[in-house]
């Protein structure tokens, strides 16, 4: 006879808070898994269900596995093992603290029984839970949705980047050109005063020997 677990055991046993243990059980739920529930509604957990919800936490810590696909990996799983063990009697739900020492067996039920009373939900859990999930959606949605904003605006920034620097070689090959041309022409303009300054000498060293010539005497030539 199995005995059946309360929802705050086994919050204490896999380390996570009720709004998460409501969120696992519904998503688990919402794929077929039967959870136990009382008359009022309330969940009660086997020694299996435990071991799917660790399965569960396994699958989602893994990298880049939503939690949706965790759950269709486990739901396989368990499946697989379903189909070839029998149904286990309950016993009322144990405590965070202590069991109940006086158990009162349930009456077992089919896997279709058990599937359709586990589906039954009251009003208020429906809603509070549906609106749990969703609103974990819509932040998982949000998280994406800046993941990829941010992204875009890196390569943007990267592409900015990448054309700044080539504006930046296309300037230092201009001034690279342009001071070898300058270069140039400054040699030739020192050349150029080189020349003058040759040709100046040599102008005054002619008009020199011209002046020295024409003062010469006449019968100075035949010397």
């Amino acid at each position: 006879m199995e005995e059946i677990y309360s929802p705050s055991y086994v919050q204490d046993l896999l380390g996570i808070d009720g709004n998460t243990l409501r969120k696992y059980a519904t998503l688990l739920e919402g794929h077929g898994y039967p959870i136990h529930r009382n008359p009022k509604g309330h969940r009660g957990y086997f020694d299996k269900d435990v071991s799917t919800l660790r399965q569960l936490i396994k699958y989602y810590k893994q990298d880049g596995v939503p939690l949706e696909q965790a759950a269709i990996s486990v739901i396989t799983d368990v499946s697989e093992k379903t189909s070839t063990e029998p149904l286990a009697k309950v016993v009322p739900l144990q405590t965070s603290t202590e069991t109940v020492s006086e158990a009162t067996p349930l009456q077992t039920t089919d896997y279709q029984d058990m599937k359709q009373e586990c589906n039954h939900e009251t009003s208020t859990e429906t809603v509070t839970e549906a609106t749990l999930l969703q609103a974990t959606d819509d932040q998982d949605m949000r998280q994406e949705c800046n993941h990829d904003e941010l992204l875009e605006r890196i390569e943007h920034l990267e592409q900015i980047n990448l054309d700044l620097i080539k504006i930046l070689k296309e300037k230092v090959v201009r001034e690279a050109a342009q001071e070898e041309k300058l270069n140039r022409i400054l040699k030739y303009v020192e050349r150029t005063e080189q020349f003058v300054v040759e040709r100046s000498k040599l102008e005054e060293e002619t008009r020199r020997q011209v002046a020295a010539a024409s003062q010469k005497k006449w019968w100075q030539w035949w010397k």
